[in-house]
């Protein structure tokens, strides 16, 4: 007997219509995570307050999977209002629980996590008058599914 999968009403509510999602024409940074196996990429756009260092405003797109979508929605409500310090200490106690999850969720999280290390490097270099992209790869697997 199958298992009903039982979806919480938030992550659909996110799916549909996620937070923060979208293009900035004006930023302070801006990052790429890529999953070169499954090809999915985010985009990570920040807005920063160059005194106090903290997230103003964030923006974020992608190619990817509903999983994706809540992941990239979910870790830009904790970026937001919080300074970039606190936003690279979450992402790196995010790389080390997504470890946990199965492949395919994990690689969904950590690209997004990857874009906005990517757009922390490049908010770094520009305040150094360094401007280029920035990309980060994901380190965790993501199987393709073959046709069949």
């Amino acid at each position: 007997m199958e298992q009903e999968v039982v979806i919480d009403p938030k992550y659909i509510e996110l799916m549909m219509n996620p937070t923060n999602y979208g293009e900035m024409k004006e930023f302070d940074a801006k990052g790429y995570g890529k999953n070169q196996e499954s090809g999915e990429m985010v985009v990570i756009y920040l807005k920063v307050d160059p005194k106090s260092g903290i997230i103003k405003d964030i923006k974020w797109q992608t190619n990817g999977c509903g999983t994706t979508l809540v992941s990239g929605a979910l870790f830009s409500e904790e970026y937001k209002g919080k300074t970039i310090k606190s936003g690279v200490e979450f992402t790196e106690a995010v790389f080390e629980k997504i470890k946990d999850n199965p492949p395919p969720d994990a690689a969904c999280g950590e690209v997004v996590a990857r874009a906005f290390m990517a757009a922390v490097k490049d908010y770094e270099e520009r305040q150094k008058g360094i401007e280029r992209e920035h990309i980060e790869y994901v380190s965790l697997s993501c199987p393709v599914e073959e046709p069949k």
